[in-house]
């Protein structure tokens, strides 16, 4: 395992993001425009927004399943959504700042962000909830049993030895230096 791999741990999953401003105009009889990744968990954490802002008699514009961080990120940052599901890790990439031990823990990461989002662009983190997202890669139980594959260190040395190995991944789990390259 890298350092990246340690800063994943410190991963959690946070309910961000109403924009300030975008909040401060949204009056009774208007519309939330809430986000989500491309993701199925993405979607099923926007879903639930959505029904808990309807529960409270908010009116919702459903825009889930937007696409990849960047374009979501993107969204909130040009007030095309008004909320979506993030992780307080991402603020790492957000502001450039991967390196900052703060990361590691998941409270000083999300005091951090919460902090350099609203002060940098008045977007304002929700409390997190109580969970944590830490990206992993799993194996079917013949491969590992067969090569005695019980942690990634294994894998890693199966795959470095010329094992067989094939990956379904989603693209930003590929693309992304917290994701695959931090596992390489």
């Amino acid at each position: 395992m890298t350092a990246r791999t340690g800063r994943m741990r410190g991963m959690t999953a946070a309910l961000l993001a109403l924009s300030a401003m975008s909040f401060t105009a949204h009056a009774a009889d208007e519309t939330v425009r809430v986000g989500s990744k491309i993701d199925t968990e993405g979607s099923l954490l926007g879903n639930i927004i959505i029904q808990v802002l309807e529960a409270n008699g908010i009116k919702t514009t459903n825009k889930l399943q937007l696409g990849t961080t960047k374009v979501v990120r993107g969204a909130i940052s040009a007030g095309e959504i008004d909320i979506y599901p993030e992780y307080t890790g991402n603020g790492a990439f957000f502001f450039s700042d991967e390196k900052d031990p703060a990361w590691k823990n998941a409270q000083a990461g999300f005091d951090k962000v919460k902090k350099l989002d609203y002060d940098q662009n008045k977007i304002v983190w929700l409390d997190p909830s109580p969970a944590n997202n830490t990206w992993t890669i799993a194996v079917r139980n013949d491969l590992a049993s067969a090569h005695g594959l019980k942690s990634l260190a294994d894998l890693g040395k199966y795959i470095s030895s010329g094992g067989d190995f094939k990956l379904a991944a989603s693209a930003e789990f590929i693309e992304r230096p917290d994701a695959l390259p931090a596992f390489e």
